[in-house]
């Protein structure tokens, strides 16, 4: 599916209340290229967040360093939590580090078309035309980029390959349903138990609170978009039912718990406490290094194709969902600090600088054999072919939909979504809800 595009007048529209000035041009924009010149002594910014927790952002700047000793990066670091204000801020005020990092497509669209903030990499975008290894669809407004991707996560299925073999349950075999799914899940809440694991506290499965992990899967694989933006939220409901079933059967923490209790879905897996759990594979780095540090159990575990609707398919590979992170370079700078930052960006986005990314776990942008080989050579990766197919051979929508109305839309749904899982609302009333309330703000799509 092509990705929406957000005009340049929805954009000012979004971004009226945060910046100063709409429809603004880029500081850069008309000024001729300058080559990038590796002999030169430059140095540029980088914008990122939990620096300590995230080895990816030093490991980037440290390989790209090395490679030209002459440009210098230092990191911006900003709060994980407020990055898009404070990003906002800084481009309100022409101060955005030279190179940040997109959270959301949503804050993307915005930044390019509505403010002016980044620069236009269509130049070095068109460097990877026809390389397959790389995928920059969702990255490109009206034929123009204004970002590169680093990394492209994308959710599997986690699964403790231990407590799978202990309890003599069929492990995932990459073609599972969701039914499927639910099936092992129960015959595990049966033998899990028999196999020596608290039947109080360990689980067949678990389900994360967030709203993507039953919507974002309904709407990738009921291939659902223009209903989604059309406020008709009704292939939600085989979904939800599912997951209900989960949590009223005792096949995962229920909802009200995870939430109130702030449960973590690392701990979860990470400690045994679930035999599998949906997740996005930017997961596989933490689990690397928590084992490694001991903050994890130590246990074999594996990937495989997140389970498909047993409705029907809506594609030959398994659907998932997932965005990518992107990089974007500032429109305030200009020379070889503008040739620095694009140079960094295409480096990061190619397979060099994915070599390295996926040397420590992080699932890259670039997916050469010799990058997922690189990939799987992670000391504690696992090994199976089923792993290596999870990770790379799959189809994936947007995790979020971009479009005029998205954030109106996405609000309204994660009301809805805690009224359906906390029980206090019926699926059917929960979505009618939430549709009607979309259209009577005008937000859905004739």
């Amino acid at each position: 599916m092509k990705a929406r595009k957000v005009t340049a007048l929805v954009a000012c529209a979004l971004v009226a209340s945060m910046l100063t000035a709409c429809g603004g041009t880029s500081g850069n924009e008309g000024e001729e290229n300058v080559a990038f010149d590796p002999e030169a002594k430059t140095t540029i910014t980088l914008g990122a967040w939990t620096v300590s927790q995230n080895p990816e952002w030093q490991t980037m700047v440290d390989a790209f360093t090395e490679e030209y000793p002459n440009v210098t990066i230092e990191i911006k670091e900003y709060s994980a939590d407020d990055y898009d204000k404070q990003l906002t801020a800084d481009i309100s005020g022409h101060q955005q580090p030279d190179v940040m990092p997109i959270k959301t497509m949503a804050t993307y669209y915005t930044y390019a078309i509505g403010s002016g903030g980044f620069a236009d990499l269509t130049d070095v975008a068109q460097s990877y035309d026809g390389d397959e290894n790389i995928d920059l669809s969702a990255l490109e407004i009206d034929g123009k980029y204004y970002a590169l991707p680093y990394k492209n996560d994308s959710w599997v299925l986690y699964y403790n390959k231990d407590m799978f073999e202990k309890a003599g349950v069929d492990a995932p075999d990459g073609t599972w349903t969701w039914d499927d799914y639910t099936e092992a899940a129960k015959e595990l809440k049966e033998k899990l138990p028999e196999a020596g694991y608290d039947a109080d506290s360990v689980y067949p499965t678990y389900l994360h609170s967030w709203m993507a992990t039953v919507q974002s899967f309904a709407t990738a694989q009921s291939d659902a978009y223009d209903q989604f933006f059309a406020a008709d939220f009704s292939y939600m409901k085989p979904y939800y039912e599912r997951a209900l079933e989960w949590q009223d059967e005792g096949l995962t923490i229920d909802y009200n718990t995870a939430f109130t209790t702030k449960v973590q879905y690392q701990s979860q897996f990470g400690t045994q406490k679930a035999a599998m759990m949906p997740m996005g594979t930017w997961y596989i780095s933490s689990l690397l290094k928590s084992q490694k540090s001991g903050d994890s159990d130590d246990f074999e575990w594996g990937l495989a194709p997140i389970p498909q609707n047993p409705d029907g398919q809506t594609s030959d590979m398994p659907m998932t969902f997932g965005d990518p992170g992107s990089f974007a370079v500032s429109s305030e700078i200009s020379g070889q600090e503008l040739a620095a930052a694009k140079e960094f960006v295409k480096w990061v986005a190619g397979e060099d600088g994915s070599k390295v990314l996926a040397s420590i776990g992080i699932s890259p942008a670039y997916t050469s054999q010799t990058v997922v080989d690189a990939f799987f050579s992670a000391e504690g990766m696992p090994q199976d072919q089923l792993s290596r197919d999870a990770w790379q051979k799959h189809d994936r929508g947007p995790e979020n939909p971009v479009g005029d109305h998205t954030q109106v839309i996405q609000n309204l749904l994660g009301t809805a979504h805690s009224s359906i899982m906390s029980e206090s609302q019926s699926i059917d009333d929960a979505l009618a809800e939430a549709s009607q309330n979309i259209k009577d703000q005008g937000a859905a799509e004739e």
